[in-house]
Parts: C-alpha cells; structure tokens; sequence
C-alpha cells in the first residue's frame, strides 16, 4: 500500500493561496469592495487597482451576480465577528514592524482560550472570598483586553461577574464557527476557481492508493487522480470544503490541540468544543486511515516481515509537527514500510529533523535514517513543471 500525507505546503506549491493571511486579504477586500460599491466608484478603483485586487474586484462582481446568497453570507459572517477583528489587527501591527504576514490562528486561539479558561478560575475566587464581583490576573487581561476591544487596560479599571467567562466563551464559539464557514467560502469559490500551472514531478510519477490530507481543499484530486478507475481513498482528517455547505454542517476543523493534563484533561470540559478532537467527533470527520493501519497490520503472517518494503510512506508540505504525533508516528512505524519525506529548502529540512525527534524519539529516528536498510528517506523535492512539460 502508498500513502500520501500532504499538508499545506503541497497547496502553496501549486501556487495557491491558502495561508491564513490570504484569507485575511480576501476578507479585507471584500469590505473594501463593499465601501466602493456604496460610493459607486468601482470604475475609479479599478483604475487605480493593483493585479492582485483587480482579481478580488472581478471576483466579488461575479459573485454578486451569480452566486448572491453567498455573497450576502460572507457579509453576515464578517460582521462583527471578534476573531476576524482580532487577527486582523495582529496582521496590520506585524506589517507596521515590518514582519511578514505570518499568522497563526490556531495558536492564537489557543493563547485566547487558555487565559480566559485561568481567568474563569481567578474570577470565582475572588467572588468565592465574598467579593460581588471578580477581577482577572493583569498577565489574564493583558492576553485577554485585546480581543475585548481594550488592549493595555489595568486589572484595577475592570470587574467581572460569574457569568462573564461563560458569555464570552458563548460568542468566541459562535463567531469561531462563522469564522470556519468562512473560510471555507473563501476556499471553495475564490481558491478552488484557481487552475494551478504547475505539478510536482516527485508526487505525479507515484502510484498511490490512500491520501491523508491536513488541508481542506482538493488539491490532489483535481490535478493527480485522473484515472478515477484506482478508487484512490481519501482520508480529509481536518474535513474537507463542499459546495452546498453552511454555517451549520461545515466540518471544516479549526481548533487547538489539548492544553491540559491529568485529571484536569478529563474533568474540565468548560472549553471543549475549541479542541480538535471534539470537533472531530462532533463534524464526524472520522479517521479513515486507522482503518488502512489495520488492514496492513492484519495481513498474513510472515508477509512482508523479511526486511521487504512491501508499504510507502510519502509525506510532502507538512512540517511534521508534534502536534500530529499519533498520526505521524502510527504511519511511519509501521512494519515493513518505507518513508520518504519530501522537503523544500535546508531550512525547511532542519525543522522537519526537529519536529521528527519529537514524534518518534531520537534513538528511533537515528535507527530510522541510518543504513543500507533505512526506513525514512529525506529527499529534496524536485522544482515544480509546468503542466505540459
């Protein structure tokens, strides 16, 4: 059996854009197109329009036309929502020190949840000790005041009740889930409209037969599985983007992974439905390459337990982060299987060693990458070609 594993990465190599801070500018784009459709100066604009928003105009313009009822949604989706508030004024002031766009939502949200998960805690204490009213840490608020729209205030200038947390969870959930359905508008009908002009020679030459995507899009689909008579099988473990999607069956994941431990990790389920692992039971993603491991492992006895690679491993665009360790570390251990890793600078190489040690362990890897019968191949991965050539 060839797996594939691709992650963002194989995306950005095809030339789409599919970053966080992507979305940002389309979401930033659209406001704009409003402003202008209001003023009437949509000729004016376009004028003076760089290529980039030229293409966001025309987009938003055909939208309209074709498809209002998501055009109207974007608008609802948007509006007021305090996480697309909040990570576009990280994206302004990491501009304004000029940084590039990078921005990480998940964790973000992860910083967001875990301070007002301790702040929930440092409120009742104080209400417990007969105070009405209860005040968060300064470190709390200082990670916390942004999101409320009063960054820099003063743990001295702000009280809370016990039902303050609780609220605020209520609306980061509800706009956490508009944000995802709006991410996946974004992905469907601006990303996947995108025919990319080249491939990858290192994935087209392979025969594979399962894929296990982290991304949400159909990337490999559309420009690799072409002989639809291999019944490729596809594993989308973070969910997958669909056309006839809304607000209340996207399954898009867009969590935090587990910041918890031991008997907390079982017993304080205040702020669950943020953790991956929930929404993926709840979105009911599933986890269709458990099910390839066991068809390996229950194969014959004997088969394939003579030092043969009778399985392949591909990875390529993901940065084999810990945070996938179950995942990763199930695949690449299984018996008689070879992995080839595929990365794309030195630099890129040096995290991926990195992130390897902490999702195998060093003495395995070391056994892992070294000899004439090594079982993880790293491989640079060949410049992309134009489709065609």
């Amino acid at each position: 059996m060839n797996i594939l594993i691709i992650g963002n990465g194989f995306d950005l190599a095809h030339g789409l854009p599919t970053k966080y801070e992507h979305f940002l500018k389309y979401v930033d784009a659209f406001k704009r197109f409003k402003d202008i459709c209001k003023q009437g100066s949509v000729k004016a604009d376009w004028e003076t329009a760089n290529e980039e928003d030229k293409r966001f105009i025309l987009h938003f313009a055909n939208l309209y036309e074709q498809k209002l009822k998501i055009f109207e949604e974007i608008e609802t989706l948007i509006s007021n929502n305090v996480w697309i508030d909040y990570f576009w004024e990280i994206y302004k002031s990491r501009g304004v020190a000029g940084k590039d766009g990078w921005i990480d939502f998940e964790s973000e949200i992860s910083r967001i949840i875990q301070a007002l998960d301790k702040a929930r805690f440092s409120i009742l204490e104080e209400i417990n000790q007969g105070h009405k009213r209860g005040k968060m840490t300064q470190q709390q608020l200082n990670i916390l005041s942004p999101i409320f729209g009063k960054p820099g205030i003063s743990r001295d200038s702000i009280e809370f009740d016990e039902n303050a947390v609780g609220y605020r969870k209520v609306r980061f959930l509800t706009d956490l889930n508009r944000l995802t359905r709006c991410l996946e508008i974004y992905l469907t009908n601006y990303v996947e409209e995108i025919m990319p002009e080249v491939k990858l020679p290192d994935i087209d030459k392979l025969n594979i037969h399962c894929v296990l995507s982290f991304n949400y899009t159909h990337t490999y689909q559309r420009l690799y599985d072409t002989d639809r008579s291999k019944k490729i099988k596809y594993d989308y473990i973070h969910g997958e983007i669909r056309a006839d999607s809304d607000i209340d069956n996207c399954n898009l994941i867009l969590g935090i992974d587990e910041y918890l431990e031991g008997y907390a990790k079982d017993r304080e389920n205040e702020f669950i439905q943020f953790k991956k692992f929930y929404q993926r039971i709840y979105k009911k993603t599933g986890c269709k390459y458990v099910d390839w491991i066991n068809s390996i492992t229950q194969m014959p006895s004997g088969y394939g337990r003579n030092g043969d690679t009778i399985h392949n491993v591909y990875i390529i665009g993901h940065s084999l982060d810990i945070t996938d360790k179950d995942i990763l570390s199930s695949l690449i251990n299984m018996e008689s299987t070879k992995t080839t890793i595929f990365y794309h600078s030195q630099v890129t190489l040096g995290n991926q060693i990195s992130n390897l040690v902490k999702v195998l362990g060093e003495d395995n890897l070391i056994a892992k990458v070294h000899g004439a019968n090594a079982s993880i191949i790293l491989q640079k991965q060949q410049e992309p070609v134009l489709i065609g050539h």
